[in-house]
């Protein structure tokens, strides 16, 4: 009866009815632990008939609180209005100047929440920075014991402290509110690497472990784990603030810093976090976030990555050096990106998408592609919590 009521379900969307169905979670996520139970990526497109072609494009955003107020600080939302009626966006990140305390942060993510059903949103990705160790956006304001940083792991040679660390992250990540962070770091440390960036280590295997361990760690306790930094940030060569050199060849890479990536995809990873490194040995002269060849041709092309592809911050001084702002969003969209990770300038970002699709630069169809991936892990991630 259940199997019944869900596909009865899925058939009153498919030709117009339920008007109120995106009234409340459990309305549009169909739940059923059979095995002919809807793919949640045709749950997905069924949702998306629902949608305007602004929501869609908004739903490829994932941005700041401020970006959604137009404040320059925010730890709770406006008592009037409804921020998300105006930006209907996939996904909102947190940073230090949005935390407070525990039932701030407890309240302002129940704000966003409950803003999110009222406009009839799909499930609102609330995400943030903790990695452990110095990348503990959330434990280091609220005083939390941080985890265990990759480096120290590393050290150990012990997987199982990965994957700890994952489930202490997730358990205080879950209560409040926050369902999504960008770890684990899944680059490799190469001799040249970056001071400063946190890494498991210098074996791709190694990094591979732990940087599994620590996605199984976050997803059991309820938080959507996205590996970083394809195509491999432990390579950075000549960094500068507008460039951030790969001088590797995709053969190198391919032996070594795509282990761990490779093994993600595998494995399912929900998503992968894509850099704005420029790949100078393949006469790669844009960031690797807006590169067709990096994205469509070698994560999803070579690698076959199908989850969702997000941008590193575009707001980072190595785009904004190579686009006017609103252009590096169309451009990443054009590459094969999923999600755009705090545009410079929200607004401009949106226009210039629905410029694009006017003149024939990008079509609703890539856009949707995009929005199907995007609707089908929130699905997924509704249904296992």
């Amino acid at each position: 009866m259940r199997r019944i009521a869900a596909w009865f379900f899925i058939l009153a969307l498919l030709f117009g009815g339920l008007p109120g169905a995106f009234a409340v979670e459990d309305s549009y996520v169909v739940v059923d632990d059979a095995d002919d139970a809807p793919d949640p990526v045709f749950q997905a497109r069924v949702m998306m008939r629902r949608m305007s072609d602004y929501e869609k494009i908004c739903q490829l955003f994932f941005v700041s609180p401020e970006m959604l107020t137009g404040e320059k600080r925010v730890s709770a939302l406006p008592d009037e209005g409804n921020v998300f009626s105006l930006y209907p966006v996939g996904g909102v990140i947190l940073f230090g100047q949005n935390i407070e305390s525990e039932a701030q942060l407890k309240q302002l993510t129940a704000q966003m929440n409950a803003q999110a059903d009222a406009a009839k949103l799909y499930p609102l990705f609330i995400g943030v920075d903790e990695e452990g160790g110095l990348v503990s956006r959330i434990a280091n304001k609220l005083g939390y014991d941080p985890a265990m940083s990759p480096d120290e792991i590393g050290k150990t040679g012990d997987d199982s402290l990965a994957y700890a660390a994952g489930q202490y992250i997730a358990g205080y990540l879950k209560p409040l509110g926050i369902n999504l962070t960008f770890a684990p770091t899944a680059d490799t440390a190469l001799d040249d690497y970056v001071a400063g960036m946190q890494y498991y280590g210098d074996d791709p295997e190694s990094v591979s472990r732990f940087a599994s361990a620590m996605a199984r760690g976050l997803r059991e306790g309820g938080v959507v784990p996205c590996y970083t930094h394809f195509p491999g940030r432990g390579s950075f060569e000549g960094v500068t603030l507008k460039k951030l050199s790969i001088k590797r060849t995709v053969a190198e890479m391919r032996d070594s810093e795509w282990i761990p990536f490779r093994r993600a995809i595998d494995e399912n990873i929900e998503m992968i976090m894509v850099s704005h490194g420029l790949m100078r040995l393949m006469e790669e002269e844009i960031p690797a976030s807006t590169s067709n060849r990096v994205i469509n041709g070698l994560l999803r092309g070579e690698l076959g990555y199908q989850g969702v592809v997000i941008t590193d911050s575009l707001r980072m001084n190595v785009i904004a050096s190579n686009y006017k702002a609103g252009q590096e969003s169309v451009a990443a969209l054009k590459a094969g990106a999923d999600m755009l990770l705090l545009p410079p300038d929200l607004n401009k970002a949106i226009l210039s998408i629905q410029t694009a699709i006017s003149q024939g630069g990008l079509s609703m169809k890539r856009i949707e592609e995009s929005v199907a991936r995007i609707l089908a892990l929130k699905i997924r991630m509704s249904t296992a919590n």
